[in-house]
């Protein structure tokens, strides 16, 4: 996958020399991340040489008379991340439409604005592309003279998430797609390495149930280890949270999982004392065989995602292991 950065917002004029500093810190810290992700991080040529402060480019605000002093140690990091970076000009197949740079985001006067152009000329051809700003942030509408596109600019784990979820549609949803995607668009969930096979058991296919698949993993991930692990009383997280160390009881978990508009619950004990039943519901996670007791119903009587509360190995993420339209019950 790949973002591009948008020099228009590298302009600091105004900017005090701690936000100059804070800015560079966070843009760093995200492409150390999409490094790190092996996602490829695209530059354009204005970058490094347009005017950034006052009359300095980039790497004149760098020299020592600067009026805006940056520590040697994050130019270093700046100019190794840069150099990895690379030139989207330099690709062999540009997007459909990016003869022209004239962009407008969000409603706004449309402007020359090439990064951005490359980012939502590549969304209307299939490819999910972020742009990397240093103070938007969010999905914006962009249009040019061939369509509207969204656009997302990532900045937090957060934005970063609703990109990737966003994208199994930009990159045309399918099983593959969000197997593909998954680990991105849901990093607080572990997927367990045989669950994908599943998403062709459900019943009805798996397009019939991407969307409601799709907003179970989201509230999971979002709020699924809050869910199994915060201490009682609270039922949602803007009540006053529990600041003991006891358990909730199974009876609020399922509270939880009512208030977030999630039909989770636990399979009854005759299940589990079945082994045939309980043999279906055990998958094996790095060396140990785990009950998947814990079900989220995609509807009242069939097609089910089997999950398991956050364990040590999971580093703290709820376990998702079973898609299925029903594993079996004792008779």
């Amino acid at each position: 996958m790949a973002c591009v950065v948008d020099s228009q917002e590298w302009l600091f004029d105004g900017w005090t020399n701690e936000e100059v500093i804070s800015a560079f810190e966070d843009i760093l810290d995200r492409f150390d991340r999409a490094f790190a992700r092996k996602e490829v991080v695209w530059i354009g040529d204005d970058l490094q040489t347009k005017l950034v402060f006052s009359d300095l480019d980039l790497w004149t605000l760098r020299s020592a008379d600067s009026p805006i002093q940056i520590p040697d140690d994050i130019w270093q990091e700046m100019s190794a991340a840069l150099g990895k970076a690379q030139r989207y000009l330099d690709e062999l197949t540009w997007p459909d439409g990016f003869d022209s740079f004239l962009i407008s985001i969000d409603g706004n006067a449309a402007t020359e604005n090439p990064d951005v152009a490359w980012a939502h000329h590549k969304v209307r051809g299939g490819q999910a592309v972020a742009c990397l700003g240093l103070k938007r942030k969010g999905r914006f509408a962009t249009e040019s003279v061939k369509d509207i596109a969204n656009v997302h600019w990532t900045h937090d784990e957060r934005s970063c998430s609703v990109f990737w979820r966003e994208a199994i549609d930009v990159e045309r949803d399918s099983p593959e797609t969000l197997r593909r995607l998954a680990p991105m668009a849901y990093p607080g969930l572990y997927f367990t390495d045989d669950v994908w096979a599943g998403l062709g058991r459900f019943s009805g296919g798996y397009y019939a149930n991407s969307t409601e698949l799709r907003r179970y993993l989201a509230i999971l991930n979002d709020d699924g280890t809050w869910a199994f692990t915060a201490p009682p009383p609270a039922q949602v997280r803007s009540e006053a949270q529990g600041v003991s160390t006891q358990s909730p009881t199974a009876q609020l978990v399922i509270q939880r999982f009512i208030r977030l508009q999630l039909d989770v619950t636990p399979e009854n004990p005759d299940v589990y004392r079945n082994r045939d039943c309980r043999e279906a519901r055990e998958v094996q996670v790095l060396g140990d065989v785990l009950y998947f007791g814990w079900h989220g119903k995609l509807q009242a009587h069939q097609n089910r995602i089997h999950i398991h509360a956050p364990t040590p190995t999971s580093n703290g993420r709820v376990l998702v292991g079973i898609f299925h339209e029903h594993l079996p019950l004792p008779t």
